[in-house]
C-alpha cells in the first residue's frame, strides 16, 4: 500500500491537526503503508509535536501497540529519532508493555535511544518503564550501555551515567557545552584525516599482499600449506577485502596483516607420538582428540560449530548421525554412479564393479531434515541452535543456504483468513533454502483479543498443505521449519494439532542449564569480549558461586541470560573500580583483568 495522505501530512504537522477534525481521521490513522507503518510511525520518525502524536492516539489508540514491518513500535520510532520527552510519555502511557517489546533485531526501545542519542530524559523515561532492559542485550550481544558507549566522544555523560546506574553529573553550562562540541568536532576531523590517509595504505598493502600469496601459491604451494595455510582461503580474503576498499568499505578486520595472522592462527601444532604412532599430549598421556582439533588436516568446520554449544549433547549426537547418513550416501554415490543391480556378490554398475556389499548397494538417497520441535524453559538456547544449526546443515548439504528466519505469531496471522494464509506463504516463501524458525508456536493455537475469528489455525493448515506438497514434489528448497515454546505450553499445543504433529517427528528438549554449564557460558562470553580473568577464577568457582547466591528456580527462569547479566554486571563493577583507580592515581590499571570481588558484588547484589 503506497503512502497515504495522512503519512504525508505526519511529517508537516500543522496540517494534520486540521485535518485530525474530519469524520474520515480515525480511519486513515489506522491505515498502513507499504512498510507497515502507520501515521504514528511516520509522526514518531520525523519528532512530530506532542499534539500531533496524541491526535493520533487519541484517533486510533491501537497504534500504540502495533509493529511495523520491522517489528518497531512506534515508540522505538520515537527512541530511535530523538523524540521529546512529552512524545515518549504519551506513547508509554497508553501503551506502557512497549518499553518490554524487541524488534526483529531483538532490541528493545532503550537500545535505540542509547544507539541514537537519546535525550537524558528519555533515557530517564525508558529505564523507569522497564528497569531491567539495562541488562539485556540485543541480538548482537549489546547492552545499552555498550550501544551508548560504542559512539565514542558523543555519547552524552548524562545518559551513560544513568545506564551504568548511578546519577547523573551536573548539566554544563552553555560555554562547558560548546567547547565539547568544538572538541568534538575537532576529533571527527582528525579520524576523517585518518581513515583517508589509511584507506590509501590499506589498499596498497592487500595489493602487495595478494600479490605475494599467488606468487607463493604457483611457484612452492606446499610452503603454504606446511604453514596450515589455504592458498584458495588466503585469495578469497584478499580478493575480498579489495573489493570493500574499492567500495568505500572500510574494515580494520581487513588489514593484510591482521588476515594474515588470522591464517598463521590456523597453522599446525606440534604433536609428539608414542612408539605406534598415536598422539601424545605434554604430560606423555595419549590423546584422543580428533585429528582436526590437534590441528592436523583442514579444519572441520561442523565440528567447530558444534564445540560452541555447550552441553546438549544429544542435539550434537543427532546432528552428527545426520552427518554419517550424509557422508555414506555421498560413498555410495560416488562409487555406483549408475545404480544398476546384479545378482553377483560384487554388484556391478554400467560395467564397473562397486566395491560396496549388497546392504550398503541399496541407495536410499541423501538424508533430509526432519521439521522438528524444540522445547524448553527461557533462556535454554533454543533460538541460538536453531540459527547454529542453520549454518550446520548448509555446510553437511543438507539446506540450500544458511539462512535463518526468525517469526512470531504476528508474523503468519492476520485479522482475515486469505490475509493469515496469504502472510503464511510470504513467509514460507522468504524461508526457502533455510530455516524458519517459530518462536513460541503454542501462541498459533490462541485466538486474538481483537478477534473472535481464531486465524491461528489456518496459518496451521497453510504450513501442513505447504509440508505435504513440498514432500509430494520433492521440493528440496522448502525451509526445514522448527517450533519452539515453553515445554507445557507446547505440548498441550501439539495434543489439539494431531495433524501437524504428524509433520513434526523430531522433539529436542532443552533442559535447564546446571551452573556449571552457566560458568563455561559466562567464561566464554567474557573472553570472546577480549577479558581475561584473575588467577582466582575458573568454572569450578563461578559455578560455586552460582550455587550459593541463586536459586534453582530463579536460574530456571532465565538460564543462559543468567551469564549475560553476569558479564553485563561485572564490565560496571570492572568500569568502576577502573574509576576508582583512576581517582587514587593508579597507572598500572587493567581494564581488561575480571577480579572474583566484580562477580561476588553482582551476585551478591544484583542476582537476588
Amino acid at each position: 500500500m503506497p503512502e497515504t495522505t495522512l503519512h504525508e501530512l505526519c511529517k508537516g504537522f500543522g496540517a494534520l491537526l486540521s485535518r485530525s477534525k474530519n469524520p474520515s481521521f480515525p480511519e486513515e490513522a489506522s491505515r498502513l503503508n507499504e512498510r507497515g507503518n502507520l501515521p504514528l510511525h511516520a509522526a514518531c520518525s520525523f519528532q512530530a509535536t506532542a499534539d500531533v502524536v496524541e491526535a493520533l492516539l487519541r484517533a486510533y489508540p491501537g497504534g500504540a501497540s502495533q509493529p511495523n514491518s520491522a517489528g518497531n513500535l512506534p515508540i522505538h520510532q520515537a527512541a530511535m529519532w530523538q523524540a521529546s520527552t512529552d512524545t515518549m510519555e504519551l506513547l508509554l502511557g497508553k501503551y506502557p508493555e512497549g518499553a518490554t517489546v524487541r524488534n526483529q533485531y531483538g532490541s528493545l526501545p532503550l537500545h535505540m535511544a542509547a544507539s541514537n542519542q537519546a535525550s537524558p530524559d528519555v533515557v530517564r523515561l525508558l529505564i523507569n518503564a522497564y528497569p531491567d532492559a539495562l541488562h539485556l542485550q540485543n541480538d548482537d550481544g549489546m547492552t545499552p550501555l555498550d550501544l551508548a558507549l560504542a559512539d565514542g566522544e558523543s555519547a552524552s555523560e548524562a545518559v551513560v551515567a544513568m545506564l551504568e546506574g548511578r546519577p547523573p553529573p551536573p548539566e554544563l553550562t552553555r560555554r562547558q557545552k560548546a567547547e565539547k562540541l568544538e572538541e568534538r568536532a575537532k576529533a571527527l576531523e582528525r579520524k576523517l584525516h585518518s581513515l583517508r590517509d589509511g584507506g590509501n595504505r590499506r589498499d596498497v598493502d592487500l595489493k602487495l599482499a595478494l600479490a605475494a600469496v599467488r606468487r607463493l601459491a604457483d611457484r612452492v604451494p606446499h610452503a603454504l600449506f606446511a604453514a596450515g595455510m589455504d592458498p584458495n582461503e588466503l585469495e578469497i580474503a584478499f580478493s575480498d577485502a579489495i573489493h570493500n576498499q574499492n567500495n568505500g568499505v572500510t574494515n580494520r578486520e581487513e588489514d593484510a596483516e591482521l588476515i594474515l595472522l588470522d591464517a598463521v592462527k590456523k597453522r599446525h601444532k606440534a604433536i609428539t607420538r608414542d612408539s605406534r604412532g598415536m598422539s601424545m599430549d605434554v604430560g606423555g598421556s595419549q590423546s584422543l582428540l580428533s585429528p582436526s582439533a590437534l590441528g592436523l588436516g583442514p579444519r572441520d568446520r561442523v565440528e567447530d560449530l558444534l564445540s560452541s554449544i555447550v552441553g546438549l549433547e544429544h542435539v550434537k549426537s543427532q546432528v552428527r548421525g545426520l552427518r554419517r547418513t550424509a557422508e555414506i550416501s555421498d560413498l555410495r554415490e560416488s562409487l555406483m554412479p549408475y545404480n544398476r543391480p546384479s545378482s553377483n556378490s560384487l554388484h556391478h554398475r554400467g560395467g564397473f564393479t562397486s566395491l560396496l556389499p549388497a546392504g550398503l548397494a541399496e541407495d536410499g538417497g541423501r538424508p533430509v531434515c526432519s521439521h522438528a520441535v524444540f522445547t524448553g524453559n527461557p533462556g535454554t538456547g533454543k533460538t541460538a541452535v536453531a540459527r547454529l544449526l542453520a549454518k550446520v546443515f548448509h555446510e553437511l548439504g543438507l539446506l540450500r543456504k544458511p539462512k535463518f528466519l526468525e517469526v512470531e505469531r504476528m508474523d503468519l496471522v492476520a485479522r482475515e483468513k486469505e490475509n493469515t494464509i496469504l502472510k503464511t506463504r510470504e513467509v514460507l516463501d522468504e524461508a526457502r533454502g533455510g530455516v524458519l524458525f517459530v518462536d513460541e508456536a503454542f501462541t498459533l493455537g490462541m485466538s486474538s483479543k481483537k478477534n473472535r475469528v481464531d486465524t491461528g489455525n489456518h496459518a496451521i493448515a497453510e504450513i501442513v498443505r505447504s509440508i505435504d506438497a513440498a514432500k509430494q514434489a520433492k521440493d528440496d528448497a522448502f525451509p526445514l521449519i522448527i517450533l519452539a515454546g515453553f515445554p507445557l505450553e507446547v505440548n498441550a499445543f501439539l495434543a489439539f494439532q494431531p495433524e501437524l504433529r504428524k509433520r513434526f517427528p523430531l522433539t529436542l528438549e532443552f533442559p535447564d542449564y546446571t551452573c556449571t554449564q552457566l560458568a563455561r557460558i559466562f567464561l566464554d562470553l567474557a573472553t570472546a569480549k577480549g577479558f581475561e580473568f584473575d588467577n582466582a577464577i575458573d568454572e569450578d568457582v563461578v559455578s560455586a558461586l552460582l550455587q550459593s547466591e541463586t536459586t534453582s528456580i530463579w536460574r530456571s527462569e532465565r538460564n543462559g541470560r543468567v551469564s549475560e547479566m553476569l558479564l553485563a554486571g561485572v564490565r560496571t563493577e570492572v568500569r568502576r573500580r577502573m574509576r576508582r583507580a583512576q581517582l587514587d592515581g593508579q597507572d598500572d590499571f587493567d581494564p581488561q583483568l575480571i577480579m572474583k570481588i566484580d562477580i561476588e558484588n553482582v551476585m551478591r547484589t544484583d542476582f537476588k
